[in-house]
């Protein structure tokens, strides 16, 4: 083979191999998450089971636990506020959405409430910017209920 030929052939594979990857790595995202119906997902990383969506509006950390608690996706009656840890599993830093959710799972608000409280505050991830917060559990705006479960 000549010299040009071969160095076609090297440049070739090496740019099929580059955009190659990004479809490799949406495919092992793809198999990270399934649909459970259409109200639900599961995390095969982490065996979480989320809400495919969060309430949609405004709440208060109390009226986002007894959300959580009567949410009834995916056919399960066993739902509840995230752990702050386990709301971070689902936070997506490289995404150029707005709310940095990864993409099975759909936010409205930049900050969904979690379980871990300390007297009349709870906190939060914003996730804009991965930042966590506390806020005083009566505040609403833009706080979102995104209910959750353990699978395993």
């Amino acid at each position: 083979m000549k010299k040009s030929c071969r160095l076609l052939f090297v440049l070739t594979t090496c740019l099929l191999a580059l955009f190659a990857l990004p479809g490799q790595a949406r495919a092992q995202m793809d198999s990270r998450f399934a649909a459970v119906g259409s109200d639900a997902v599961l995390d095969h990383s982490t065996g979480l089971m989320w809400a495919a969506r969060d309430n949609g509006t405004d709440i208060s950390w109390e009226e986002a636990k007894a959300f959580c608690e009567n949410y009834r996706g995916g056919g399960h009656a066993d739902w509840r506020l995230p752990t702050l840890a386990e709301l971070d599993t689902i936070f997506e830093h490289d995404s150029a959405s707005r709310f940095k959710a990864f993409k099975p799972i759909t936010l409205t608000g930049c900050c969904p409430w979690t379980s871990d409280v300390r007297r009349n505050r709870a906190r939060t991830i914003f996730f804009m910017t991965g930042e966590i917060n506390t806020f005083a559990k009566t505040a609403s705006s833009s706080m979102r209920a995104l209910p959750v479960r353990s699978s395993r």
